[in-house]
């Protein structure tokens, strides 16, 4: 991952994780969570600003890197139900086992939790060009950007309920400064984007949450009544009726 991290250190990529982190910021402010694990990390330092008494953990293959817990995210070093939310920031696209990461992170996912996954949507202007310049091997144009409906079929499988996705970044990967800045007024027409449009932008983010079902009691049977008859041998009641009514002479 260290071409990736470096790829966000140059214009386009520092761009990208401000975008990201703002993004990030305003879902992770609604979901008042108190223990936030995420999983990659931008080659800036650039990290979602959380609020109030939560406390988050940066994890990251990245030895001696700006990272709280050096791992792979294949094989989280956490336990189970051990965090309220998990933010999965560009892993999938990279990882030969992208399934593995995501059950990993549904593990560490406490109950009622949410998971958050960011990934590079292949139906853009950002997968064209991974399309026409993928094969010079440099990130992140080498990595595999899968589509949102899948992303979603396999948080579905582990048993999320995915409750939204969101696009951003409509604008083309151009790495020049001068475009760059010229960008608010893409930024603001991607906040305004009807939801349709939203999937054809450069970055995908699911939502998913960790519902667990409510344990019922399994309802009251009603024992059968001992009653004891002529010839001192116990028996139930409904057995003894039926009995008088085989018999019954009329």
């Amino acid at each position: 991952m260290k071409p990736l991290h470096a790829w966000f250190r140059t214009p386009l990529g520092e761009d990208l994780a401000r975008t990201e982190c703002r993004m990030l910021s305003r879902r992770l402010a609604a979901l008042r969570a108190r223990r936030i694990l995420q999983i990659g990390a931008y080659g800036t330092g650039e990290s979602p600003a959380v609020f109030g008494e939560a406390r988050q953990w940066l994890l990251d293959d990245w030895p001696g890197g700006p990272v709280d817990v050096a791992g792979e995210p294949e094989q989280l070093p956490l336990l189970s139900e051990s965090v309220d939310v998990v933010v999965v920031v560009h892993q999938l696209e990279f990882s030969r086992w992208p399934h593995q990461i995501l059950r990993e992170a549904v593990r560490v996912l406490a109950p009622e939790g949410h998971l958050l996954v960011v990934s590079f949507n292949p139906f853009s202007l950002w997968g064209l060009r991974r399309l026409l310049y993928g094969r010079y091997g440099r990130p992140p144009w080498t990595g595999r950007f899968l589509p949102p409906p899948r992303v979603a079929d396999w948080m579905m499988l582990l048993g999320l309920t995915v409750e939204r996705h969101e696009g951003l970044v409509l604008r083309p990967p151009l790495n020049h400064r001068w475009l760059l800045r010229q960008g608010g007024g893409h930024r603001r027409r991607d906040a305004r984007l009807g939801p349709w449009l939203r999937w054809v932008g450069g970055v995908n983010l699911a939502l998913g949450q960790k519902r667990v079902a409510a344990v019922r009691p399994p309802p009251m049977v009603a024992k059968p009544r001992l009653e004891v008859i002529p010839g001192g041998l116990a028996q139930t009641r409904v057995a003894h009726d039926a009995r008088r009514v085989r018999h019954d002479p009329r």
